[in-house]
C-alpha cells in the first residue's frame, strides 16, 4: 500500500531530498499498476515525472560531461551520455537507492518482480528527478541526479564505446543499397497500459524485413531493425 506523509518525508531525507510538496514525492514512486488497481488512491501515475526527468537528465549529465572533460569531442561526449542516461545505467542507480523498496505498485506488479525490474527502477529514478524540478527547481534536481550518479560519471570516461544503434546501421545499410530509408509500423500492442509489449516491422524498400519485440515503441523497433539487418548482411 501507499506510505503515509511521515512516511513520505522520511523516504525523502533518506534520499536527500526534503520536498516542500510531499504529494510530488508520492507520485514520482507511484507505478502505473498501483494506479490501475486502485483507481483514486494516488493522483496519477510518475509516467509524466518520468518523462520530465528524462530531459533534466538529458541536460544535467550533458553538463557535467562538458565540465568534466573539456578536450573531449562532440561524439565521445555523446557516446558517454547515452552511456550514462539509459535504461540499464538508470536502473543500478535506483537499486542503489534502494527505490524498490519504496516504489508504490500493485499487487500483480510486485508479486512478478517488479521491484527489481531494471525499468521500473529507471522510470522511479527519472520520475524523483522531475519531481525534484518542480519541488526546488533545476539546480536542485540537477544536483541530485549527479550526486545519485557519482559512481557512474567517475568510470564514464572508461566505458567502452557503446554499441551503435541498429535502426542507424540499418539505415546505412539501405544507403550502401541505394534504398530509401527503412519503415518502421507497429503491428501489434498488447497487455495492460502500465506494461504494454509492442510487436514492430521494418521495411526496406518498401518491403518487410524485419519483426522485433518490445517493451516500448522504440525497444520494439530497434529489435526489428536488428532482425532485419542480421537478414540483409546475411544475403
Amino acid at each position: 500500500m501507499k506510505p503515509s506523509p511521515r512516511q513520505l518525508h522520511e523516504i525523502g531525507r533518506g534520499l536527500g531530498l526534503e520536498f516542500a510538496d510531499i504529494s510530488l514525492l508520492e507520485r514520482a514512486l507511484a507505478h502505473g499498476s498501483f494506479v490501475a488497481e486502485f483507481p483514486g488512491a494516488v493522483s496519477e501515475s510518475n509516467e509524466r515525472l518520468e518523462f520530465l526527468g528524462d530531459s533534466v537528465l538529458d541536460l544535467a549529465v550533458a553538463v557535467e560531461l562538458m565540465r568534466r572533460f573539456p578536450d573531449s569531442p562532440e561524439g565521445r561526449l555523446t557516446q558517454m551520455r547515452a552511456a550514462l542516461v539509459d535504461k540499464p545505467a538508470l536502473g543500478r542507480v535506483g537499486a542503489r537507492l534502494g527505490l524498490g523498496e519504496w516504489l508504490i505498485m500493485g499487487v500483480g506488479e510486485a508479486e512478478t518482480g517488479g521491484r527489481e525490474r531494471e525499468s521500473n527502477l529507471a522510470d522511479g529514478f527519472e520520475a524523483l528527478v522531475g519531481a525534484a524540478l518542480l519541488d526546488a527547481g533545476y539546480e536542485r534536481a540537477a544536483e541530485f541526479a549527479l550526486r545519485a550518479m557519482a559512481e557512474e560519471l567517475e568510470s564514464v570516461a572508461d566505458m567502452p564505446e557503446p554499441p551503435r544503434h541498429p535502426k542507424s546501421l540499418l539505415h546505412e545499410a539501405a544507403m550502401r543499397r541505394g534504398y530509401p530509408p527503412p519503415e518502421y509500423e507497429i503491428l501489434e500492442s498488447a497487455g495492460p497500459s502500465h506494461a504494454p509489449t509492442f510487436v514492430a516491422q521494418a521495411l526496406m524498400n518498401g518491403s518487410p524485413t524485419g519483426v522485433g519485440e518490445g517493451r516500448s515503441k522504440q525497444e520494439a523497433e530497434a529489435n526489428a531493425a536488428a532482425a532485419a539487418l542480421e537478414r540483409v548482411e546475411g544475403d
